[in-house]
């Protein structure tokens, strides 16, 4: 008797007689061969045997593959190989003799892999919902998700039913069972009604992705409100942030550019008691310097053009929170003096106003300079700089954590995948990670990924698709930025145009003619890109 052989993934799973005069193979229930994979249409191919040959049918309308080629309709030479999604079928005429080996199809034969072929494994889902993401263990055989109270994993999206699908483990897989749910259960572009599937897969629900996946070494990452990392030097951080965070002590955290200094900011703020607080950050270094007393301590109506109403600054904002203060090294001297001031008294006064006002406000700054060596050069006042680093913090740069690059990869790997996609690192992907000297740190990591997953070609990420950010224009030896995502060119440019000039008036003490000489543009251009921005001064307004 002729019989079908299936495989998946190489090894023998299944033998199927084929006594019948037509047999369907395909993903739907009707199918009198159930096979569990999204790329198979419900009704896939028709096997007719007439006695003495087999015909193939394609039924989904897109061809199926048969010995290499796409097919229709045709004769199936014996030892024919079909191809179905992750399965592979082979046609032999002559089946095995032994009666106990192949399956006759009764009314509805499921293919599965057998247990043998694969061994039972720890597992775990990955809740994933924009950003944010939290991982539960699998602690028995079975569960249930929904919006419903009464299911085993309870999930707030206004696109998932209230018992929306049940999963269950069965040895070396597992039985993922929409149970009639709304707006369905997808795996990649496919709706999903019941099916089989292994580790890792990604069910997409609503707006939310369930990523089932093993329980592997790779996984078990160290995340402290947001911080990875297993190297020592980052769990002694995490250990400082525990200890310091309950007090209302100023804490300094110094590192270099794109280490993570706001992420360490806010887990000292979730760790201490102002966590139902405000936290406001303030980048120092983004303000004008005409503005930066307005943003920190607010402003009086009409104290100055274009004040047409009070406004509270960053202080009043995080009254009874925290502040966070980054890129400190830039704020002016003479601004310096009136920060110092609110730390020492907690009192700040808005500009144009008579009157101080007290606030509660616990200061955390960061900076990639040497505060300390700019103090003593006069450019940031000693005073201040004792009163910031009562607790300093530092932060190690990537290239002194390597155990953890692999890591913090694939976090921003879950992080930024399309939905309903599983993208994987290839080994020589990740040695070229491991080779890089990181110079922009995580943040360039995070770019790096971000980039080969849209430059990718195929379902992994491979050696090929990794570009890097520190990549030097040849001929001007100029460092050429990378674009970021969802900004175009033209708003690139304007963002680059205002970098240079803000940084003449700084290099310049905000000699305007000094800077139009150097720059080499017109007195009124430059003043009306200073107008545009809201960098004039009042003088230069009504000029």
């Amino acid at each position: 008797m002729p019989e079908l052989v299936f495989f998946r993934r190489g090894e023998e799973v299944l033998r199927v007689g084929l006594g019948r005069e037509r047999m369907v193979l395909g993903r739907g229930e009707k199918s009198d061969v159930v096979i569990p994979d999204p790329e198979v249409s419900r009704q896939q191919v028709a096997l007719v045997f007439d006695g003495q040959r087999c015909t193939l049918e394609d039924l989904s309308g897109k061809g199926t593959q048969v010995a290499g080629a796409s097919t229709s309709k045709g004769e199936l030479a014996d030892g024919a190989d079909i191809v179905l999604g992750q399965w592979r079928a082979v046609f032999r005429l002559h089946g095995s003799s032994q009666t106990d080996v192949a399956t006759e199809v009764g009314n509805r034969t499921e293919l599965q892999p057998r247990e043998s072929a694969s061994r039972w494994q720890p597992a775990q889902v990955r809740i994933k919902q924009g950003n944010d993401e939290t991982v539960q263990k699998f602690s028995g055989d079975s569960f249930t998700v929904g919006k419903d109270p009464s299911c085993d994993l309870v999930i707030q999206d206004s696109f998932i039913s209230g018992r929306h699908l049940k999963v269950t483990r069965r040895d070396g897989h597992f039985h993922v069972l929409d149970t009639n749910s709304t707006n369905g259960t997808f795996i990649g572009p496919v709706r999903v009604f019941e099916v089989q599937v292994g580790l890792p897969t990604t069910l997409r629900l609503g707006q939310t992705d369930l990523i089932l996946e093993p329980v592997t070494p790779a996984r078990k990452e160290l995340s402290f409100h947001g911080i990875i990392g297993s190297d020592p030097s980052v769990k002694q951080l995490v250990e400082l942030i525990e200890r310091v965070a309950p007090s209302s002590a100023a804490v300094a955290i110094l590192g270099e550019s794109g280490t993570g200094k706001e992420l360490v900011a806010r887990a000292l703020h979730e760790c201490s008691q102002r966590a139902d607080k405000p936290f406001i950050p303030v980048n120092c270094a983004a303000i004008s310097k005409e503005l930066i007393e307005s943003e920190l301590f607010g402003h009086e109506k009409g104290s100055f053009t274009g004040a047409a109403n009070a406004r509270k600054g960053a202080f009043e904002e995080a009254d009874g929170g925290t502040l966070f203060l980054d890129e400190i090294g830039e704020l002016p001297v003479d601004l310096q003096a009136k920060l110092l001031r609110a730390l020492e008294s907690g009192e700040i006064k808005r500009v144009g106003a008579s009157r101080p006002t007290h606030v509660d406000v616990r200061v955390v700054a960061a900076t990639n300079r040497d505060l300390l060596a700019a103090a003593r050069d006069g450019r940031f006042r000693e005073d201040l700089y004792y009163r910031l680093c009562v607790v300093p913090l530092h932060l190690p740069p990537l290239r002194s954590r390597r155990s953890d690059i692999l890591g913090l990869a694939e976090h921003f790997l879950r992080m930024y995948s399309p939905r309903g996609q599983t993208v994987r690192l290839t080994p020589t992907a990740m040695e070229r990670l491991q080779q890089h000297s990181w110079p922009g740190n995580i943040r360039e990591l995070r770019n790096v990924v971000h980039r080969a997953l849209l430059l990718r070609k195929g379902t992994n990420i491979e050696t090929t698709d990794l570009t890097f950010d520190q990549e030097v224009n040849r001929e001007t030896g100029v460092s050429v930025p990378e674009l970021p995502p969802g900004m175009t060119l033209e708003q690139m440019l304007l963002k680059l145009e205002r970098q240079i000039v803000e940084a003449a008036l700084r290099r310049c003490n905000n000699n305007r003619e000094r800077v139009a000489r150097e720059l080499g543009v017109a007195r009124s251009t430059l003043f009306k890109r200073l107008k545009e921005w809201g960098l004039t001064r009042q003088e230069e307004e009504t000029e």
